[in-house]
Protein backbone atom coordinates (compact mmCIF):
# COMPACT_ATOMS: atom_id res chain seq x y z
CA UNK A 1 0.00 0.00 0.00
CA UNK A 2 2.86 2.41 0.76
CA UNK A 3 3.96 2.19 -2.87
CA UNK A 4 0.91 4.19 -3.95
CA UNK A 5 0.94 6.75 -1.11
CA UNK A 6 2.43 9.42 -3.33
CA UNK A 7 1.46 11.78 -6.15
CA UNK A 8 1.89 9.23 -8.95
CA UNK A 9 0.15 6.52 -6.96
CA UNK A 10 -2.84 8.76 -6.30
CA UNK A 11 -3.05 9.75 -9.96
CA UNK A 12 -2.85 6.16 -11.17
CA UNK A 13 -5.30 4.81 -8.60
CA UNK A 14 -7.73 7.60 -9.40
CA UNK A 15 -7.67 6.90 -13.14
CA UNK A 16 -8.06 3.17 -12.66
CA UNK A 17 -10.81 3.53 -10.05
CA UNK A 18 -12.83 5.85 -12.28
CA UNK A 19 -12.54 3.39 -15.15
CA UNK A 20 -13.67 0.48 -12.98
CA UNK A 21 -16.66 2.40 -11.65
CA UNK A 22 -17.71 3.35 -15.19
CA UNK A 23 -17.40 -0.28 -16.30
CA UNK A 24 -19.55 -1.65 -13.46
CA UNK A 25 -22.83 0.07 -14.20
CA UNK A 26 -25.02 -2.06 -11.91
CA UNK A 27 -24.89 -2.30 -8.11
CA UNK A 28 -24.43 -5.29 -5.83
CA UNK A 29 -22.32 -7.24 -8.34
CA UNK A 30 -20.21 -10.29 -7.55
CA UNK A 31 -16.71 -9.18 -8.56
CA UNK A 32 -13.49 -11.18 -8.75
CA UNK A 33 -10.36 -9.09 -8.21
CA UNK A 34 -7.35 -10.88 -9.73
CA UNK A 35 -4.15 -9.88 -7.96
CA UNK A 36 -6.10 -7.47 -5.77
CA UNK A 37 -3.47 -7.45 -3.02
CA UNK A 38 -4.43 -5.62 0.14
CA UNK A 39 -7.62 -4.16 -1.33
CA UNK A 40 -6.66 -0.96 -3.15
CA UNK A 41 -9.72 -1.40 -5.37
CA UNK A 42 -11.66 -4.07 -3.51
CA UNK A 43 -12.35 -1.93 -0.45
CA UNK A 44 -13.88 1.04 -2.36
CA UNK A 45 -15.95 -1.36 -4.48
CA UNK A 46 -17.16 -3.17 -1.37
CA UNK A 47 -18.05 0.16 0.22
CA UNK A 48 -20.12 0.88 -2.90
CA UNK A 49 -22.16 -2.29 -2.29
CA UNK A 50 -20.41 -4.85 -4.49
CA UNK A 51 -19.33 -8.26 -3.22
CA UNK A 52 -15.65 -8.91 -3.79
CA UNK A 53 -13.56 -12.04 -3.99
CA UNK A 54 -9.87 -11.12 -4.01
CA UNK A 55 -7.32 -13.69 -5.22
CA UNK A 56 -3.63 -13.00 -4.73
CA UNK A 57 -0.44 -15.09 -4.47
CA UNK A 58 0.95 -12.80 -1.75
CA UNK A 59 0.10 -14.21 1.66
CA UNK A 60 1.15 -10.94 3.28
CA UNK A 61 -1.20 -8.84 1.14
CA UNK A 62 -4.11 -11.23 1.69
CA UNK A 63 -3.51 -11.18 5.43
CA UNK A 64 -3.56 -7.37 5.43
CA UNK A 65 -6.90 -7.41 3.61
CA UNK A 66 -8.40 -10.03 5.92
CA UNK A 67 -7.51 -7.91 8.93
CA UNK A 68 -9.79 -5.20 7.57
CA UNK A 69 -12.71 -7.61 8.14
CA UNK A 70 -14.98 -6.08 5.54
CA UNK A 71 -18.23 -8.09 5.32
CA UNK A 72 -18.37 -7.72 1.52
CA UNK A 73 -14.84 -9.02 0.88
CA UNK A 74 -13.53 -12.57 0.74
CA UNK A 75 -9.72 -12.66 0.49
CA UNK A 76 -8.10 -15.83 -0.83
CA UNK A 77 -4.42 -16.71 -0.88
CA UNK A 78 -4.35 -18.58 -4.19
CA UNK A 79 -2.85 -18.67 -7.67
CA UNK A 80 -5.29 -17.48 -10.31
CA UNK A 81 -3.95 -20.19 -12.62
CA UNK A 82 -5.54 -22.89 -10.45
CA UNK A 83 -8.27 -20.92 -8.70
CA UNK A 84 -11.82 -22.18 -9.15
CA UNK A 85 -15.15 -20.91 -7.89
CA UNK A 86 -18.47 -22.70 -7.25
CA UNK A 87 -20.42 -20.06 -9.19
CA UNK A 88 -19.78 -17.45 -11.85
CA UNK A 89 -19.02 -13.77 -11.30
CA UNK A 90 -20.73 -10.71 -12.74
CA UNK A 91 -17.39 -8.99 -13.29
CA UNK A 92 -13.66 -9.60 -13.13
CA UNK A 93 -11.04 -6.90 -12.66
CA UNK A 94 -7.31 -7.38 -13.15
CA UNK A 95 -5.59 -4.09 -12.43
CA UNK A 96 -1.84 -4.18 -13.06
CA UNK A 97 -1.78 -7.98 -12.80
CA UNK A 98 -2.07 -9.25 -16.40
CA UNK A 99 1.63 -8.56 -16.99
CA UNK A 100 2.60 -10.98 -14.21
CA UNK A 101 1.59 -14.07 -16.23
CA UNK A 102 4.54 -14.03 -18.64
CA UNK A 103 4.40 -17.73 -19.53
CA UNK A 104 0.73 -17.69 -20.54
CA UNK A 105 -0.68 -16.65 -23.91
CA UNK A 106 -3.05 -13.72 -23.48
CA UNK A 107 -5.91 -15.53 -25.21
CA UNK A 108 -5.55 -18.41 -22.74
CA UNK A 109 -5.42 -16.03 -19.80
CA UNK A 110 -8.52 -14.21 -20.99
CA UNK A 111 -10.29 -17.52 -21.65
CA UNK A 112 -9.59 -18.39 -18.03
CA UNK A 113 -11.30 -15.13 -17.03
CA UNK A 114 -14.24 -15.91 -19.31
CA UNK A 115 -14.64 -19.31 -17.68
CA UNK A 116 -15.29 -17.55 -14.37
CA UNK A 117 -17.78 -15.02 -15.79
CA UNK A 118 -21.46 -15.37 -16.47
CA UNK A 119 -22.53 -14.65 -20.04
CA UNK A 120 -22.65 -10.88 -20.45
CA UNK A 121 -20.22 -10.35 -17.58
CA UNK A 122 -17.67 -7.54 -17.61
CA UNK A 123 -13.88 -7.84 -17.63
CA UNK A 124 -11.89 -4.68 -16.87
CA UNK A 125 -8.10 -4.69 -16.81
CA UNK A 126 -4.97 -2.65 -17.34
CA UNK A 127 -2.20 -3.74 -19.65
CA UNK A 128 1.26 -2.50 -20.56
CA UNK A 129 1.63 -1.29 -24.13
CA UNK A 130 4.82 -2.79 -25.49
CA UNK A 131 4.72 -0.40 -28.45
CA UNK A 132 4.87 2.69 -26.23
CA UNK A 133 7.88 4.92 -25.64
CA UNK A 134 7.91 3.98 -21.95
CA UNK A 135 8.06 0.25 -22.66
CA UNK A 136 10.91 0.92 -25.08
CA UNK A 137 12.88 2.50 -22.26
CA UNK A 138 12.05 -0.46 -20.02
CA UNK A 139 13.51 -2.80 -22.64
CA UNK A 140 16.87 -1.02 -22.33
CA UNK A 141 17.20 -1.75 -18.60
CA UNK A 142 19.54 -4.44 -17.35
CA UNK A 143 17.98 -7.26 -15.34
CA UNK A 144 14.55 -6.07 -16.40
CA UNK A 145 11.59 -8.30 -15.44
CA UNK A 146 9.76 -10.19 -18.16
CA UNK A 147 6.20 -8.97 -18.58
CA UNK A 148 3.23 -10.35 -20.46
CA UNK A 149 2.63 -7.23 -22.50
CA UNK A 150 1.09 -6.56 -25.88
CA UNK A 151 -0.05 -3.76 -28.13
CA UNK A 152 -3.63 -2.47 -27.81
CA UNK A 153 -4.51 -4.39 -30.96
CA UNK A 154 -2.93 -7.52 -29.51
CA UNK A 155 -5.11 -7.27 -26.40
CA UNK A 156 -8.22 -6.79 -28.53
CA UNK A 157 -7.41 -9.82 -30.68
CA UNK A 158 -6.77 -12.02 -27.65
CA UNK A 159 -10.06 -10.90 -26.10
CA UNK A 160 -12.00 -11.80 -29.24
CA UNK A 161 -10.30 -15.18 -29.36
CA UNK A 162 -11.40 -15.78 -25.77
CA UNK A 163 -15.03 -14.89 -26.42
CA UNK A 164 -15.10 -11.20 -25.46
CA UNK A 165 -16.24 -8.10 -27.28
CA UNK A 166 -14.36 -4.91 -26.41
CA UNK A 167 -16.56 -2.16 -24.97
CA UNK A 168 -14.10 0.66 -24.38
CA UNK A 169 -10.35 1.29 -24.20
CA UNK A 170 -8.39 4.25 -22.89
CA UNK A 171 -4.73 5.11 -22.55
CA UNK A 172 -3.11 6.68 -19.50
CA UNK A 173 0.06 7.37 -17.50
CA UNK A 174 1.93 9.53 -19.98
CA UNK A 175 3.93 11.16 -17.18
CA UNK A 176 7.74 10.76 -17.21
CA UNK A 177 7.74 9.70 -13.55
CA UNK A 178 7.95 6.29 -11.84
CA UNK A 179 5.01 5.06 -9.76
CA UNK A 180 6.97 5.87 -6.60
CA UNK A 181 7.31 9.55 -7.55
CA UNK A 182 5.97 12.28 -5.30
CA UNK A 183 6.89 15.06 -7.71
CA UNK A 184 4.80 18.25 -7.44
CA UNK A 185 4.69 18.23 -11.26
CA UNK A 186 2.48 15.13 -11.40
CA UNK A 187 -0.82 17.11 -11.26
CA UNK A 188 0.42 19.37 -14.07
CA UNK A 189 1.24 16.41 -16.31
CA UNK A 190 -2.11 14.81 -15.44
CA UNK A 191 -3.82 18.04 -16.52
CA UNK A 192 -1.90 18.01 -19.82
CA UNK A 193 -2.94 14.41 -20.39
CA UNK A 194 -6.60 15.35 -19.92
CA UNK A 195 -6.46 18.62 -21.84
CA UNK A 196 -4.90 17.13 -24.96
CA UNK A 197 -6.83 13.87 -24.82
CA UNK A 198 -3.72 11.72 -24.78
CA UNK A 199 -5.81 8.82 -23.52
CA UNK A 200 -7.25 8.52 -27.03
CA UNK A 201 -3.77 7.89 -28.48
CA UNK A 202 -3.81 4.20 -27.64
CA UNK A 203 -0.96 3.24 -29.92
CA UNK A 204 1.57 5.14 -27.79
CA UNK A 205 -0.09 5.22 -24.37
CA UNK A 206 2.22 3.50 -21.84
CA UNK A 207 -0.76 1.79 -20.20
CA UNK A 208 -4.17 0.85 -21.58
CA UNK A 209 -7.43 0.44 -19.71
CA UNK A 210 -9.76 -2.05 -21.37
CA UNK A 211 -13.32 -3.12 -20.59
CA UNK A 212 -14.85 -6.05 -22.45
CA UNK A 213 -18.06 -8.06 -22.25
CA UNK A 214 -18.07 -11.84 -22.24
CA UNK A 215 -20.20 -13.23 -25.05
CA UNK A 216 -19.92 -16.80 -23.82
CA UNK A 217 -18.33 -18.16 -26.96
CA UNK A 218 -14.82 -18.21 -28.39
CA UNK A 219 -13.63 -17.20 -31.82
CA UNK A 220 -13.80 -20.35 -33.97
CA UNK A 221 -10.58 -19.40 -35.79
CA UNK A 222 -8.61 -18.86 -32.59
CA UNK A 223 -7.32 -22.40 -32.38
CA UNK A 224 -6.57 -22.02 -28.68
CA UNK A 225 -6.51 -24.85 -26.13
CA UNK A 226 -9.16 -24.80 -23.39
CA UNK A 227 -8.68 -22.55 -20.37
CA UNK A 228 -7.87 -25.57 -18.24
CA UNK A 229 -4.40 -25.57 -19.78
CA UNK A 230 -3.57 -22.25 -18.12
CA UNK A 231 -1.96 -23.80 -15.04
CA UNK A 232 0.37 -25.84 -17.23
CA UNK A 233 1.43 -22.68 -19.03
CA UNK A 234 2.55 -21.17 -15.73
CA UNK A 235 4.95 -24.05 -14.93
Amino acid sequence: PEGYANAMGRYKTGRESAFIRASLAATGLRVLDVGGGSGRFAVPLAEAGHHLTVVDVSAEAVDMLRRRRHPNIEALHADFATFDAPSRFDAVIAIESVQYFPQVALADLFARVGGLLRAGGVFAFTGLNKRSWRFGLHALRRNRPTYNASTPGGYFTALRQAGFSVSVAQGFMWMPFPVSSNSPLVPAFASIERRFGLGRWLDQSPWVLVAARYDGRSDPVAGRPPAASLAEGRR
